[in-house]
């Protein structure tokens, strides 16, 4: 029988806050597992990226694979697989994957946020046929053709500037009368001359056989197109954490200031915890600081002395 792996802590997450908590915790010299089913997160399918200190432009897959290169550097083990299920054990925890479980002392929840969903008829159906949820991953494949994007905030804003240089035409359709994203991203869209914005406007229903070929709008109209990009923001995944740690009404894990969850020993970082700033570097600050108190925690209940912060 095949021994059970055991690690100091296991990060389940690969996007900023997740593989930022590998370096720091790698750094601390603990035996150390990133799980996650892709790198980056949300971040590598951003196009662009103005915002992180130190990178005036970067892609957000080429920023996701310095993190990700960083925190192999330092020791972190990556494995590319799903938690199923988190449960108590004697000595910590068990986490299940899709093709082992491991055991951990300590665990940090990083797994960010999945796309939230329209909720019409034909989205489901259509689904990898023309119906998407990254701008990034998708967009090249409907080149030369006619494409829809969904929403108002940074994302859509920024899916709208990268699928124009792809798509021949790019209807941009938000529900609000005024966008919610930055003014310099606004200010570019409506700059773009194959860009159609509709404001005050919402999809009823994604029609198509195989493939997406139109949709319909809350005002009646029936628009022609060959895909559609659903950036309208994103919603924590309830399976792993619910029932197991303390969340808010809005399904986000509740954390202290040192990221500590309801369960000791399981801390959480980045956009799955009620932190109301959404951004990368925020992300990457609170994996750093979960690793730190995942390192003060281990300390601790090894009756050793904490580390030198000023929060003791």
């Amino acid at each position: 029988m095949t021994e059970t792996k055991k690690y100091d802590v296991v990060i389940i997450g690969g996007g900023p806050a997740g593989l930022t908590a590998g370096i720091y915790a790698g750094r601390r010299a603990l035996k150390t597992l990133v799980a996650t089913k892709d790198i980056g997160g949300q971040i590598a399918q951003t196009s662009e990226v103005e915002n992180y200190p130190g990178f005036e432009l970067i892609s957000g897959f080429d920023l996701a694979k310095k993190f990700f290169n960083q925190a192999k550097k330092f020791g972190a083990e990556i494995k590319f697989d799903e938690a199923k299920k988190i449960t108590k054990s004697k000595d910590g925890f068990k986490i299940k994957f899709t093709r082992e479980t491991v055991e951990a002392k300590t665990i940090i929840l990083a797994f960010g946020k999945k796309p939230r969903e329209l909720g019409v008829p034909g989205e489901e159906r259509l689904r990898g046929a023309g119906v998407s949820y990254c701008a990034t991953c998708d967009a090249p494949f409907f080149k030369g053709k006619i494409l829809t994007i969904v929403g108002g905030g940074n994302t859509a804003l920024e899916s709208s500037i990268f699928s124009a240089a792809i798509a021949k035409k790019v209807y941009l359709i938000y529900r609000g009368s005024e966008f919610r994203g930055e003014k310099i991203l606004q200010e570019k869209v409506k700059k773009i001359p194959n860009v159609e914005i509709m404001f005050s406007e919402e999809v009823t229903e994604v029609f198509g056989k195989d493939t997406v070929d139109s949709i319909s709008l809350k005002s009646g109209k029936k628009l022609k197109t060959d895909g559609i990009i659903v950036e309208i923001g994103f919603v924590v995944d309830r399976t792993l954490a619910e029932g197991f740690v303390e969340m808010d009404e809005k399904n986000q894990i509740v954390i202290n200031p040192l990221q500590e969850t309801s369960v000791p020993g399981i801390f959480a970082a980045g956009d799955l915890t009620q932190t109301a700033a959404k951004q990368v570097v925020i992300a990457a600050g609170e994996g750093a600081k979960a690793a730190l108190s995942c390192f003060d925690y281990l300390q601790r209940i090894d009756g050793k002395r904490g580390i030198l912060a000023d929060w003791h």
